[in-house]
């Protein structure tokens, strides 16, 4: 007479499959969690992000202000028409506002825009004498193109803002970037004339 396994064997091996299957596929949603949690600096997850916008600023500096995340998006628009240059940069960190940067050539008559209520009250920054920096902001103003007719005269209005730091140190760097973009705008919009365009 011929012995079958009893039927306790067989379930004991689905279980010990069962079990298996599941360890394994556990093992596999840890691993992407884990790596979930490990968010990197700006320039570990970023790639070409407003190259005409950030082009000159420290990759250091976006490090500090742009929060460490898993990812990463830019976006920029830049319009070359002649006596209207503008150019405005966006960063988000995990789809949350990180960092804006907008450049703008407008009348000289036109007076710089002051900060928020909620970022309290601005402070001149040295080497542009119409300026200010606030809690998480920094803004300046510098003559840009010089007409015949006064009345036609530019100057470019710069803004930098920090939607997740802040603090001195922000401050600061949100001023270093300041400073370069309006020294590429002022190479781009001032110095050299512009034909209409977009990029």
């Amino acid at each position: 007479m011929t012995a079958h396994p009893r039927p306790t064997r067989w379930i004991r091996y689905t279980l010990l499959l069962v079990l298996a299957v599941a360890l394994v596929a556990a093992g596999a949603v840890g691993g992407a969690l884990t790596q979930r949690k490990e968010p990197k600096k700006f320039t570990e997850v970023s790639g070409d992000t407003c190259h005409t916008v950030l082009s000159g600023v420290s990759l250091s500096v976006l490090d500090r202000l742009v929060p460490k995340s898993h990812y990463v998006g830019g976006w920029q628009k830049v319009s070359r028409k002649k006596g209207e240059y503008s150019a405005v940069c966006g960063i988000k960190a995990d789809d949350e506002r990180a960092l804006r940067v907008t450049v703008e050539q407008v009348n000289a008559s036109r007076s710089l825009d002051g900060p928020k209520p909620w970022q309290g009250k601005g402070k001149k920054i040295p080497g542009f004498p119409k300026s200010w920096a606030a809690r998480g902001a920094v803004a300046a103003t510098q003559p840009c193109t010089t007409a015949k007719d006064e009345d036609e005269n530019t100057s470019l209005h710069v803004k930098v803002e920090s939607f997740t730091k802040k603090g001195d140190d922000t401050r600061k760097d949100l001023v270093r970037i300041l400073t370069t973009a309006s020294e590429d705008a002022h190479a781009v919009a001032c110095d050299t004339p512009l034909e209409d365009g977009s990029a």
